[in-house]
């Protein structure tokens, strides 16, 4: 077995690496500032045009694909989609945001503390059970019903107006100034909209309409009311029942209190 023993070895012009056209064999340790090439199996790869399998492997770049038991770290940015599989569970310490919405397939969704705060329209189709009270938003108006009869229910199904009534009125029932209810319910929704004014004899409200359009109404009680209370508050509560495109049933009640 023949050795060299040398500090440095460059090719014959010594202008260069010598080249190892039948390989090199080495036991030892070998150490480079860079690897250009086929790193077939690296237990260490700082730099390296392809490491087919590396224990610790820095700074890859490219479009490989890496199959790995875990990963930690300090932050991941993905750029294309992120795809779970068969996921048991996600921790978050932050914000959760699904921009296409959130399908659970068992299970329910259990919200433990926070509440849940939604500026759309909630859907259920097994019902809703409250364990707790359920409160409702009421819209409270200093001032009459007569001077007010756009009514409103993007603020509230109970409308409450705290001045005293004068005159007979013809609330018209709305979404709001531009969206028409007709175009927020569907075929076989039905809505009920509560007025509460403070009563006077000569003030009620006999009509009513719906997106500007009059609508027959049903009374409870066979006839339309003729007269307002003499103290307290009237209460007049229509039920709509949309039963065609801008075609809808109204069943109306007016009380009166002392």
């Amino acid at each position: 077995m023949s050795r060299i023993r040398a500090d440095r070895i460059v090719d014959r012009a010594a202008t260069g690496a010598p080249l190892f056209p039948n390989g090199a064999v080495v036991t030892g340790v070998a150490t480079a500032t860079t690897f250009s090439g086929n790193a077939t199996t690296a237990t260490t790869a700082t730099t390296a045009t392809t490491a087919t399998t590396a224990t610790n492997a820095q700074g890859l770049t490219g479009t490989p694909d890496i199959t790995v038991r875990n990963i930690t770290g300090v932050a991941a940015t993905f750029t294309g989609v992120l795809t779970y599989e068969d996921v048991t569970n996600i921790d978050s310490i932050g914000i959760v945001t699904a921009r296409t919405g959130v399908k659970v397939l068992a299970g329910g969704v259990n919200v433990v503390g926070g509440g849940i705060t939604a500026t759309g329209i909630g859907t259920f189709y097994s019902g809703l059970n409250t364990e707790d009270i359920l409160a409702e938003e009421v819209n409270v108006t200093a001032g009459k019903l007569s001077d007010n009869t756009n009514i409103n229910v993007e603020d509230g199904m109970v409308h409450l107006f705290t001045t005293a009534e004068s005159t007979t009125s013809t609330p018209n029932i709305r979404y709001n100034g531009s969206t028409a209810l007709n175009a927020k319910m569907s075929i076989g929704q039905s809505v009920v909209v509560t007025l509460i004014t403070t009563a006077n004899a000569s003030a009620y409200s006999a009509n009513m309409t719906i997106d500007g359009g009059a609508q027959t109404e049903r009374w409870i009680g066979g006839s339309a009311p003729d007269a307002g209370g003499s103290a307290g508050v009237d209460i007049h509560s229509f039920t709509i029942i949309k039963t065609a495109d801008a075609t809808f049933t109204v069943i109306g009640n007016h009380s009166k209190t002392s």
